[in-house]
């Protein structure tokens, strides 16, 4: 076995009667981090609200392939973000998951919007203007009409801006709670991490310096959780011709989360 792949994290289980809220930066990222977790919770009791901040609508590649427009308009990535809606259902719906909230944010402007109050329009689409203290609010009611017992968001250090910053949004609305939920975050964009299968057959903590003194959790996943999981994967049709790479790597018998 490669070094790296022998790193392992302290073994993650499930509360009956959970109340989980998976915050997801764009659709797919629902599935990728947490479609085993959302599963188990439903399986032991539980309840799952999935939030999706942004529309998903501003990635070019994915615009280009959808459209066969090599330079898209504002109308072929609008038709992007409809697709990745309807992906998004598919995919969530597959995982057991009837409480889905879209908040359509700006794809690819959560770091310009998280750090000035200036409204911000997306250059991609040219939806807005989008605020920063709206996007907030609204983010904190939707995670706190459900009473949360725990809360799984995108890690603030993760590689991607959308991602650190819908971290950084998420860590904002939980600390506003009257009653804090526990908080998981995970990473999905990092040079080095998730390593590639084979070598590791499960996902090891992430090993980089920025990452020194976290404490990781590992989720294990039934067989039949990996298989449900994978199908919502497959459900995300338009990112599959992109970052299929990607998505491949996190069809792993685990899921690894870090202890806020």
């Amino acid at each position: 076995m490669v070094a790296g792949c022998a790193r392992s994290a302290a073994r993650f289980d499930v509360a009956p009667a959970t109340r989980l809220v998976v915050v997801a930066p764009h659709p797919d990222d629902e599935s990728l981090a947490a479609g085993g977790l959302i599963q188990r919770v439903l399986r032991t009791g539980g309840t799952v609200r999935v939030i999706v901040v942004t529309a998903g609508d501003g990635y070019l590649e994915a615009a280009a392939a959808l459209t066969g427009h090599p330079q898209p308009s504002a109308d072929d990535y609008r038709r992007l973000g409809a697709a990745r809606a309807h992906e998004v259902r598919e995919a969530t719906r597959l995982l057991g998951v009837r409480d889905l909230v879209l908040l359509d944010g700006p794809d690819d402007g959560l770091a310009a919007l998280w750090s000035t109050a200036t409204p911000y329009v997306s250059p991609e689409t040219g939806r807005g203007p989008f605020f920063r203290e709206a996007l907030l609010r609204t983010l904190r009611e939707s995670i706190d009409a459900v009473s949360p017992t725990l809360v799984v968001a995108p890690d603030t250090r993760d590689h991607h801006p959308d991602h650190a910053a819908a971290g950084r949004f998420t860590a904002a609305a939980v600390d506003g709670l009257a009653s804090r939920p526990a908080l998981l975050t995970y990473l999905v964009h990092d040079t080095v991490w998730p390593p590639p299968r084979p070598p590791c057959e499960t996902l090891p903590p992430p090993a980089g310096v920025e990452y020194a003194g976290t404490p990781w959790v590992s989720f294990m996943l039934a067989g039949d959780e990996l298989a449900t999981k994978r199908a919502a994967l497959a459900a995300h049709r338009s990112q599959w011709p992109i970052v299929g790479g990607l998505l491949e790597r996190f069809l792993r018998r685990n899921e690894v989360f870090a202890v806020q």
